[in-house]
């Protein structure tokens, strides 16, 4: 894999090609979103509703804690994860842990990290995971990192989740070195430190020493509910000294259901690629995405304190369950082109999720994907990519 960085006056972007076989000629333009999925496809979309999406390229998130019971079914199916799950098409990220569920805490040690799978908690060796990884052939991983780190835990479990990230990471990247099957798929490294700004530095000096192909920044929230808490004015000062030391040549992923305003911030300050997870946890819900698009420009600019700006932290989303809008006959966002805003109103899809029916989600997660995949293109644009 490789990433070429293009700077323009106002802000970062790239392109991230050489991708393993058969997506060797695929190219993927940053600032992006990769599309969460869990138990291996896009939640609430089957095949033909995910060919609803006008984005047909895409690349996905697959999630460790909801595909790793499929690793002996993939293993003897021989063909990957995509082609296991019905996706052969779609080229694939693995992430060690879930970005739209809570990490329970407490669980990892030395020698492995817990996911939680549908069967319970499972304890994942290095060994382990690099056989996982040999099986389900994504395009690249995030290795075997620990990212338990909630806001209030102690400096002993912070130097713990540095010191084991680290370790797993070359141990890691002993076996991909000797691994055959995976020669030419992208390992990316993970800096931990949770909020404390010398381990922070330590794990990123540390990870860029290692021969890997891109950086996950992780451990501010233990993912899901938690990052309603979050508090992005704390992580920007430490995001900002993470990215001052990470190689220009390399891109960064910024995991979890991060809303669009904080995802401008960190664009500006230099992050490359996010999950489409808050899109999923917003249609769950049952809100749909309705940030105006046009005022995106406004927040790059040095000044961004305009109307434009209050305008678009004001309406980031509509509730659709609220009984306003069981009458109203207006599409989700007037100006929006995908099928949802094209053929159904807000009072249809009230009266879906009032009567609990699948088709809501369905709707609501065509629009809010297509909404957050015109919100990069706008940024990119916006970059000069």
């Amino acid at each position: 894999m490789r990433f070429i960085e293009k700077i323009s006056s106002i802000g970062r972007s790239g392109c991230i090609t050489d991708f393993p076989k058969p997506w060797s000629t695929e190219q993927f333009k940053t600032p992006t979103m990769l599309i969460y999925a869990r138990a291996g496809s896009v939640p609430h979309l089957t095949y033909n509703s995910l060919q609803r999406l006008d984005d047909k390229k895409l690349l996905f998130l697959q999630t460790l804690p909801t595909v790793v019971e499929f690793k002996d079914a993939v293993e003897l199916q021989g063909k990957g994860l995509g082609a296991f799950a019905g996706l052969p098409e779609y080229p694939f990220h693995l992430s060690i842990q879930d970005p739209a569920d809570e990490t329970p805490t407490g669980y990892n040690v030395n020698k492995g990290v817990s996911v939680w799978c549908t069967g319970g908690k499972k304890m994942i060796s290095v060994s382990e995971f690099m056989k996982i990884i040999k099986a389900f052939q994504p395009v690249s991983y995030q290795a075997l990192c620990d990212s338990d780190t909630p806001k209030d835990c102690s400096k002993k479990r912070l130097n713990k989740s540095v010191d084991n990230t680290i370790k797993f990471l070359d141990e890691c990247l002993e076996e991909h070195s000797q691994c055959e099957e995976v020669k030419n798929v992208a390992i990316w490294g993970t800096i931990e430190g949770g909020y404390d700004s010398f381990l922070r530095k330590k794990s990123a000096e540390a990870t860029v020493k290692r021969a890997v192909d891109g950086f996950v920044i992780d451990g501010f929230h233990t993912n899901g509910a938690t990052l309603e808490s979050l508090n992005f004015s704390k992580v920007k000062p430490l995001l900002k000294e993470v990215i001052d030391i990470l190689p220009a040549n390399k891109p960064r992923l910024l995991n979890g259901p991060l809303d669009a305003e904080m995802m401008i911030e960190a664009i500006k300050m230099g992050v490359d690629i996010f999950d489409s997870s808050h899109a999923f946890k917003l249609a769950e819900d049952g809100d749909a995405t309705v940030f105006p698009l046009e005022s995106i420009p406004h927040h790059f600019e040095k000044d961004s304190n305009d109307i434009a700006t209050k305008r678009f932290k004001c309406t980031p989303e509509l509730s659709l369950k609220e009984e306003m809008y069981k009458d109203d006959l207006t599409p989700i966002l007037s100006t929006c082109t995908c099928y949802t805003c094209k053929h159904y109103t807000r009072a249809y899809i009230h009266h879906l999720l009032d009567t609990t029916e699948l088709l809501a989600q369905i709707l609501l997660m065509i629009h809010n994907l297509h909404h957050y995949s015109e919100f990069f293109k706008t940024i990119r644009h916006v970059l000069g990519n």
